[in-house]
């Protein structure tokens, strides 16, 4: 099983994409995780999951909103007796605006405190919910409308949106420490923990980690993949590519540098990695900054 940079067809002056009312398929044979630098907000209407994000599970439910800032691995998984149905909003942060108008506010303020404090679901209120739901049943109009100014209209809705989020004075649930889907295999959760500490360790393996949790290297393989939906390379893979994009975007570190800070016991293996998963060599990525 492995991570996949998720992509949807949008026109490039509109980096906006709408996905409503979708239900989970609990007979999904091969589930994927993803991840893109976009953002994406997730409101589900009805039905229950379990939702995988960065290394914390949420029990989906209605009336839950997730926030999910640009490069976290996710993936959510629908229960069989009453799937989740839910909208989707996926949109590139250039859209936001950012004029500075003397007020001390950020719509994306949110996002930006998950990845500090690691939560990312939100609970709302009945009442909140059919209000979200009265603006997505706008914004699906507008979307699919073709009027003129609809896609204007689709940006607006979704800043009225942030903001609304953004003065919401409740606090982001925080996840379950103890909840793994197999509560048997309750180690997983540290094991999580000490992956996201060391994954830039070229020497972290399944020998090291199994050890660490006290099991069999086969029992180790078997219950990651179970519970996470990886191989536990495809696992740390992912979580190097998502650091070496940062490095390559927020410092001026060489690459062999920073295919060593990463992880990657070559260079060589690390250039053809990256373009294989973001289509682009390092330096090209680095140029587009």
């Amino acid at each position: 099983m492995k991570a996949i940079k998720e992509r949807h067809e949008y026109d490039p002056l509109f980096p906006l994409v709408y996905l409503p009312k979708l239900t989970g398929n609990p007979g999904e044979k091969v589930p994927f995780y993803h991840f893109h630098n976009w953002y994406e907000l997730v409101f589900v209407h009805d039905g229950k999951g379990s939702f995988f994000i960065d290394k914390h599970f949420y029990d989906m439910e209605k009336n839950d909103l997730y926030l999910i800032p640009g490069d976290i691995i996710h993936k959510a998984s629908a229960e069989k007796s009453a799937p989740y149905t839910c909208s989707v909003i996926l949109f590139h942060p250039m859209l936001i605006q950012i004029a500075e108008v003397g007020d001390s506010f950020s719509y994306l303020g949110p996002f930006h405190d998950l990845v500090q404090n690691g939560r990312f679901k939100l609970r709302l209120s009945e009442e909140r919910m059919k209000e979200f739901e009265k603006l997505l049943f706008k914004m699906d109009a507008e979307y699919c409308s073709g009027e003129k100014g609809n896609r204007s209209a689709v940006i607006l809705l979704l800043h009225w949106m942030l903001l609304q989020i953004s003065r919401m004075n409740v606090h982001f649930e925080q996840a379950k420490n103890g909840h793994i889907p197999d509560k048997r295999d309750w180690w997983m959760k540290d094991v999580l923990n000490y992956i996201d500490s060391h994954y830039t360790d070229s020497h972290l393996s399944l020998t090291v980690l199994a050890d660490q949790a006290l099991v069999s290297p086969a029992h180790f393989s078997r219950t990651f993949k179970k519970t996470t939906g990886f191989s536990l390379p495809a696992f740390l893979e992912m979580k190097r590519l998502v650091k070496a994009k940062e490095m390559l975007l927020t410092s001026d570190h060489s690459v062999s540098f920073i295919s060593d800070s990463c992880g990657y016991k070559s260079l060589s293996h690390f250039h053809k990695r990256f373009k294989q998963q973001l289509g682009k060599s390092p330096g090209e990525f680095r140029r587009m900054k």
